[in-house]
């Protein structure tokens, strides 16, 4: 070899189209800028993966982020998933305004046509703390226009997500020229009024899975906290009817079964339940930031009974899970319900009645109660019908050292386990000490385990404690591990752990290290999976 040659760094010797194809293999953006700040080839090499994922919920992420398509051509193409909250002003309202240079101004701005009452949009803006500069403000209309044409390059997204944002006419229409969107999610918007917006026929959007919750409607300028009148939403709702939807999420603030799939011109209008639709879930609605939406028409009733003769028609259902199945004066036919249904939660009573007569291979049982041992109760029950219980969630109103060994001697081929509970007193640390040797034991194919309490009203985000039980442990890592130990020897099929909230012990395999894990946020809902 000529000595005058230079040896190359490994980073010049790999090719190009190698460090991509790595680059795309990383699964986090925090990794991802990790890695672009390690040198100045892989600072370029790491923009595409690095914009993969976007998430554009205040102007000044545009305005920072527009930049860089201009000085990468091509690189729309790498775009797979967007998370959208940037709005303009549907009406001459005084608001925070974020311009094309990035200065904020406190100003006025015409950025529509919309006939819509603007001291009720104000009002409703007001209350949502929408106008508040914390919150990011509103694009001027040169800023928003230069983010759509964009956006519109984007034409290989799969997920798209729009959260505290007015949706009007264009964000529909760019639903329906994604020919690769898979995934959408609707969360606390607010949307233009139905007069004078146009019709989309969302039967033939390609997506699979829909998520609708907390959804936002228009307050009184003239009564605080009320809502002004009835919006119709169905322009909204009706996306629930995409032909290719398997999974359908929702909340008491898209009641998709009383207005869409249950109106009353449902069959003349085209809204028919998807053929392949799989998984329901329903959820609480859900405050933020403290906030309290107003209630609207007709939601204090959901579900009625239009959940359950929903649930009948759906003839392909599996998993339907629900805090409310049925108003109290409701009877339920169990053996109407799908027989495909192998997955169902809801309240104790439905819950076990439910279990009965269909072959759920998951059971989630809500809201227990322990003053007259209602859980244990509860249990013994499904275990009548159901000793061959794969997957077991259970809420509590309180801890119970009781339930875990009716659990362990009732239903010993169970795989996953979920128990939460209310109120801060939780299991000891003895009990979890001797859990291993007397009750998973009992348990050789559970390789899940999940015992912590249930979140705060309004919030997601777990604890992280300095410890557990223990401070003399140098961190709640180091305890976790040696409290799990025991567990490797008395239950080997084990391999994930969730004593507490904030932070989740798992490993590959039996002879694996445990590995701690640290939760952002609680999951927003259960899939039942085992």
């Amino acid at each position: 070899m000529d000595p005058s040659h230079t040896t190359l760094p490994l980073t010049e010797k790999v090719p190009v189209e190698i460090w991509l194809e790595i680059f795309e293999q990383i699964p986090t953006r925090a990794d991802l800028h990790s890695v672009s700040i390690a040198c100045k080839k892989f600072h370029g090499l790491t923009n595409r993966a690095l914009h993969r994922d976007l998430v554009w919920v205040k102007p000044m992420h545009v305005y920072r982020s527009l930049p860089v398509w201009d000085a990468n051509p091509g690189m729309d193409v790498a775009v797979r998933s967007l998370v959208l909250g940037v709005s303009t002003v549907p009406k001459r309202v005084y608001v925070p305004i974020v311009d094309l240079d990035g200065n904020m101004t406190r100003a006025s701005e015409c950025a529509s046509s919309d006939a819509e009452n603007g001291s009720d949009i104000d009002a409703t803006l007001k209350h949502y703390k929408l106008d508040a500069e914390s919150k990011g403000g509103f694009a001027s209309r040169a800023l928003h226009d230069a983010m759509f044409t964009r956006i519109t390059t984007f034409r290989n997204i799969t997920c798209l997500t729009f959260t505290n944002m007015l949706v009007c006419d264009m964000h529909f229409a760019l639903i329906h020229n994604l020919p690769l969107l898979r995934n959408l999610r609707l969360e606390f918007c607010l949307f233009q009024d139905k007069l004078g917006s146009k019709t989309f026929n969302h039967a033939t959007l390609p997506i699979t899975e829909l998520t609708m919750v907390n959804l936002r409607r228009k307050c009184s300028a003239f009564f605080a906290h009320q809502v002004a009148y009835d919006e119709d939403l169905t322009r909204a709702f009706s996306l629930c009817i995409a032909q290719g939807l398997k999974t359908l999420t929702v909340d008491s603030t898209a009641d998709v079964f009383r207005n869409i799939y249950g109106a009353w011109d449902a069959t003349s209008r085209g809204w028919a339940i998807p053929h392949g639709l799989e998984n329901v879930y329903v959820l609480r609605r859900r405050l933020i930031d403290g906030e309290v939406q107003p209630l609207f028409h007709g939601e204090n009733n959901f579900p009625e009974t239009h959940l359950y003769h929903f649930a009948v028609r759906a003839t392909n259902l599996r998993t339907l899970s629900t805090p409310l199945f049925v108003p109290q004066n409701v009877i339920v036919a169990p053996e109407a319900l799908p027989p495909t249904l192998e997955r169902f939660a809801a309240p104790v009573e439905t819950a076990t009645y439910i279990a009965a007569v269909r072959n759920v291979q998951a059971l989630g049982i809500l809201k227990c109660g322990l003053g007259s041992r209602e859980a244990i109760n509860a249990l013994e029950s499904v275990a009548m019908y159901r000793p061959d219980l794969k997957m077991l969630m259970l809420e509590l109103r309180g801890w119970d050292d009781e339930v875990v060994p009716a659990i362990a001697q009732l239903f010993k081929g169970i795989r996953r386990l979920k128990i939460m509970y209310e109120g801060e007193t939780g299991p000891s640390e003895d009990f979890l000490v001797m859990l291993a040797p007397e009750y998973l034991t009992k348990m050789p194919h559970l390789h899940t385990l999940e015992l912590y309490a249930q979140p705060r009203p309004g919030s997601l985000r777990p604890d992280h404690p300095p410890f557990l039980y223990d401070k003399s442990y140098e961190s709640i890592e180091e305890e976790l591990r040696n409290l799990v130990i025991p567990y490797s020897r008395y239950c080997p099929t084990l391999r994930r752990v969730q004593v507490c909230a904030g932070y989740i012990v798992k490993r590959a395999c039996a002879d694996g290290p445990w590995e701690i894990e640290r939760v952002r946020q609680y999951e927003e809902k259960d899939d039942l999976s085992y």
